[in-house]
């Protein structure tokens, strides 16, 4: 994906390096505007069913639970395109939450945005089936004092660190905490390193969809593809 993003250049073997992992980045290096329109399309097995045109649910909201939290580190980090800065992130935490079902329906209009603490969640998956999105917070070590929440409906990619604040702001003038130290100490597994994107999502984000929305198992299998490589001359 990231030579799609990018554009082509170099040597072809330069192109098909910059080709790989392709499909297993597929649905997270797009944009939010694209993301968000799968969103709002049927999925397999849904071609009878048709996305909620109303309004989306009142927010804020909090998210119902944390179910898991995975600090990681990559050695090559990727670009953060659920904002408007779109920051370089080499760390963040991995999380996996419980949610109403309601603020991720695949719906032809904006969705609410997902918040953690001071940045949109870098959503992975869908949810609306499983009530659980699996995503990541970039650009922390920990989540001790950030409230995770449903904020006004938009697009994460025009979210400026000034909206983040003004959301995160209304969230807690509205009640929403940060979840306790001792709740999170317990869903916190140990920290992560690996090479990059492509690994953190072969070696951590496909067996989470596995296991918390089994429902989407195709997206998994897709990240779990083997990665391209140069043909040997």
């Amino acid at each position: 994906m990231k030579g799609l993003l990018e554009g082509r250049a170099g040597s072809d073997r330069g192109a098909s390096e910059d080709g790989r992992g392709i499909m297993k980045t597929l649905m997270l290096l797009v944009t939010p505007l694209l993301v968000f329109s799968a969103l709002g399309a049927a999925g397999p097995g849904d071609s009878n069913k048709t996305a909620p045109t109303g309004d989306a649910p009142k927010s804020p909201k909090p998210v119902n639970d944390i179910l898991y939290a995975r600090p990681f580190t990559l050695a090559k980090g990727y670009r953060n395109t659920w904002s408007q800065e779109r920051a370089l992130v080499s760390t963040g935490v991995l999380v996996v939450l419980q949610v109403d079902r309601a603020f991720v329906a695949r719906r032809d209009a904006a969705v609410p945005i997902l918040y953690a603490g001071d940045t949109p969640v870098h959503r992975l998956n869908h949810g609306d089936q499983s009530g659980r999105v699996i995503g990541i917070v970039p650009g922390v070590a920990d989540l001790a004092g950030a409230p995770i929440w449903f904020g006004a409906p938009g697009l994460p990619e025009r979210v400026t660190a000034e909206m983040a604040r003004d959301e995160r702001a209304r969230a807690e003038k509205s009640g929403i905490r940060p979840f306790k130290e001792e709740k999170l100490r317990i869903v916190t597994r140990p920290p992560a390193t690996v090479a990059d994107l492509d690994a953190l999502l072969r070696e951590h984000v496909a067996p989470l969809v596995l296991e918390y929305s089994p429902q989407e198992k195709e997206l998994a299998e897709t990240w779990q593809l083997p990665a391209a490589k140069a043909p040997e001359k």
